[in-house]
């Protein structure tokens, strides 16, 4: 299980007690205490807890094997669910899962994150209006997992849970939003940067499970990678790693400015295609798709190909620089580009060929499996972390006055 945080071993023991009852239970104590490596009373101490809060039960005796029987412990399904909401730029969505991370409901909204007054009210409305349609009342509700866009500060310090340089929600920036968030719920929460957190859907549920060391790069309107290193995510030393598209990917440009983009950035997102594409456009056509426009440089017409080679280019640049540093076992491509017709042979194949001409051997290189919904299930991912972080009988029911919303 990948970790947003280095934490200590009794927290990640539990973590992994529970991985393995979900994944192969019933297990019995002394089944359990082999597959974590512990001795049986370490063992049976993490048992009692996760039992005495809710998330494992007996289900009966081991089968006879000429000693004493064991209990035997069955992960529950209904010990709750978590909420993981993610602002993005196009639409907000929320979604409500168990703690196996499967998303039981989902919804999205426009919201206008702009003000920051509006901010709080309008996800209320949107937490409110969901949970209300939720086909179960009785649902305890454990944790908030929130993915945004910009850095997080996630420190021990007067910044904890700020947000900066969300560039396109003003409303999101310099506020401590994630503990509002908790005061508005009255929920845990674990808020993250929406890239780092995609790569973390992508570890937990999608193509890079079981890679200890991973970089997921987004490519759309923006540009940005999530860098998980032995298993956990790395933040850098202000935070702010993964801002990939500040890379400078040839000489001249160390002269040029971007405005507010960096270089890369400017130079190779999915911004370049939609130019592009409007500039092909026919006197017949008002505009012409990016998805006709990958069409047209797959069948070979000069422009298209042109374009997509040059940003295949960049892109192949950046990602030789930085796994020549980070040495990770997958590349995994998401954002708008991952759902880009024909993604794998207009730009992985050919990002493979040029990355393999000055690093040898490549890692694997794969288009994101859960594509636009990467970050919605990073967020679910870092509220069943939170969880399991707090471990603790306490939950919030619903059908109690819904005392963890505050309506505004």
């Amino acid at each position: 299980m990948v970790s947003l945080t280095s934490e200590p071993q009794n927290i990640s023991n539990r973590k992994l007690a529970l991985q393995i009852i979900r994944a192969a239970g019933p297990l019995s104590r002394a089944e359990i205490a082999r597959r974590l490596h512990l001795s049986r009373p370490t063992a049976s101490r993490i048992i009692d807890t996760l039992e005495q809060a809710g998330f494992i039960t007996r289900i009966g005796k081991s089968l006879p094997t000429g000693g004493r029987l064991g209990e035997l412990y069955s992960f529950r399904e209904d010990a709750g669910f978590v909420l993981a909401l993610e602002l993005g730029t196009r639409e907000a969505r929320i979604a409500i899962a168990n703690l196996n991370g499967e998303i039981i409901t989902r919804a999205a909204r426009i919201l206008q994150l702009e003000a920051r007054d509006s901010v709080l009210p309008q996800i209320s409305l949107f937490v409110n209006d969901t949970l209300d349609h939720f086909s179960e009342p009785s649902a305890k509700l454990l944790s908030l997992g929130v993915a945004v866009p910009g850095i997080v500060h996630s420190t021990l310090d007067a910044r904890s849970g700020y947000i900066d340089a969300a560039k396109v929600f003003q409303g999101l920036n310099d506020r401590p939003l994630q503990r509002e968030l908790e005061q508005l719920f009255h929920l845990p929460v674990a808020m993250e940067n929406d890239v780092n957190l995609a790569a973390i859907g992508e570890c937990q549920f999608g193509c890079a499970q079981g890679q200890k060391n991973v970089v997921y790069l987004f490519v759309g309107r923006g540009i940005g990678a999530g860098l998980i290193l032995d298993e956990k995510l790395f933040r850098g030393n202000t935070e702010a790693a993964g801002e990939v598209g500040n890379m400078v990917v040839d000489r001249p440009h160390l002269y040029q400015t971007f405005g507010t983009r960096g270089c890369l950035e400017a130079l190779a997102s999915i911004d370049q295609i939609v130019t592009a594409s409007k500039a092909s456009a026919t006197s017949e056509e008002t505009d012409m798709s990016v998805e006709a426009f990958c069409r047209q440089a797959l069948a070979g017409e000069p422009h298209a190909r042109a374009t997509i080679n040059t940003i295949v280019e960049y892109l192949a640049v950046a990602m030789i620089n930085l796994v020549a540093v980070i040495d990770p076992g997958i590349v995994v491509f998401g954002g708008d580009l991952s759902e880009l017709p024909h993604a794998e042979e207009l730009f992985v194949q050919p990002i493979a060929q040029l990355m393999k001409q000055h690093i040898g051997d490549n890692p694997q290189l794969r288009l994101s499996q859960l594509k636009g919904d990467a970050s919605l299930y990073g967020a679910v991912q870092a509220a069943i972390s939170e969880v399991l972080n707090r471990i603790c009988p306490k939950g919030v029911n619903r059908g109690e006055g819904d005392p963890h919303i505050t309506r505004l």
